[in-house]
């Protein structure tokens, strides 16, 4: 299964100076993945990859129909991107610790929608997962 995305998209800025591009595919239909919660009122697509060459780490959102990308100001001086530029893309899932604490700082700049999805995944519930087990007690002789 392809990972890896690649599209052209016009930087806008929206709701709130937030700036961000639009995402023309469904990534839980494409990388066949649920989203990640962030807060109990948001969730999104953790992803990594790059804006014009310049990498980030980010989420994509859903939100009024459409999935969308923020661009963020560092990314976009960075990329030395404005306000309607076409900008090429590259994003691919990613489950780092980095791009969900990246996703949730961006994602706080967003309006919540009046409750997130139930069947988003919990990441602190998936690390709890990971964790090795206990050692077993010793045994008397």
């Amino acid at each position: 299964m392809k990972q890896e995305m690649r599209f052209e998209a016009d930087l806008f800025e929206g709701h709130k100076s937030v700036t961000a591009v639009l995402v023309p595919f469904d990534p839980e239909k494409t990388w066949r993945r649920r989203p990640v919660r962030l807060d109990p009122r948001r969730d999104g697509w953790l992803v990594k990859g790059t804006a014009n060459g310049t990498p980030f780490e980010g989420y994509v959102g859903y939100r009024w129909k459409r999935f969308f990308l923020i661009i963020d100001d560092e990314l976009r001086k960075a990329a030395k991107l404005s306000i309607g530029d076409s900008v090429s893309m590259v994003i691919e899932p990613t489950e780092s610790a980095s791009a969900l604490a990246a996703a949730r700082e961006q994602s706080r700049v967003t309006t919540a929608p009046k409750k997130g999805r139930p069947d988003a995944i919990d990441p602190e519930a998936g690390r709890e997962r990971r964790r090795p087990a206990k050692p077993a007690p010793k045994r008397r002789r």
